[in-house]
Order: structure tokens, then sequence, then C-alpha cells
């Protein structure tokens, strides 16, 4: 894990001080694994990167123990996806990795043409 992290989750959770690592630990971890569910890399470099995964592992943190089923990411945290993505894309067709068929464009199926989900 990125060092620092979990102290800055801490911060914008706004969570007290003596809150246990543990929990913001597996708010974070789960915030990381959705992004790289949803086709974004971790990337504790990128600042934009850190303030989603933090603003999402916040969510997490504060609905924990939440029972309604019907709870979801709040919407701009779901968009938050589409800022991160094409800076992925950017790099991947600068690497030459061919993930990229020019347009970037979806194709009317729910998948994006050329990134394989």
């Amino acid at each position: 894990m990125a060092e620092g992290m979990i102290e800055k989750v801490r911060r914008f959770a706004g969570a007290d001080p003596d809150t246990p690592d543990t929990v913001l630990e597996m708010c974070y971890q789960a915030a990381v694994a959705w992004y790289v569910a949803a086709g974004v890399a971790e990337d504790p470099e990128d600042p934009l990167w850190v303030f989603w995964v933090c603003n999402l592992a916040a969510w997490m943190y504060d609905n924990r123990g939440n029972a309604d089923p019907n709870a979801a990411v709040p919407i701009y945290i779901v968009t938050s996806v589409h800022a991160l993505r094409p800076i992925r894309r950017t790099s991947a067709a600068a690497a030459g990795t061919g993930t990229e068929t020019g347009t970037g464009t979806e194709t009317g199926t729910g998948t994006e043409a050329g990134d394989g989900g």
C-alpha cells in the first residue's frame, strides 16, 4: 500500500485520530479494488486518482454497517471513472499496447470498443 494513504483516508473521512487503521485500510483496499474492477489502474502518484480513491473510501467508511440493500456508490463517484480512464487509454495508446481503436467511443453494447470489457 502507498505510504500515507491511510492517513489521507482518515482525514478525508473526518475519522477520529483513534479510529483503528484496520477499518480505514479495509475501506481503502475496497475502494482501490472498485476502481481496478472499473478499469482504472492503481496510481498513488496521480493526485486525481488519490482524491477519488480517498473519496470512495470515505464514503465506504461512512456507510459501513449500512444494511440498506439499495445503497449504491454515489453517481459523482461512479462518473469519476470517466475522469480517470481516459488518462489510462491515452497512456496505453502511447505505449503501443493496442488497446485503442482510435475513437474510444462506445459501440452501444455497453462496452467500450477495444478495451476488452
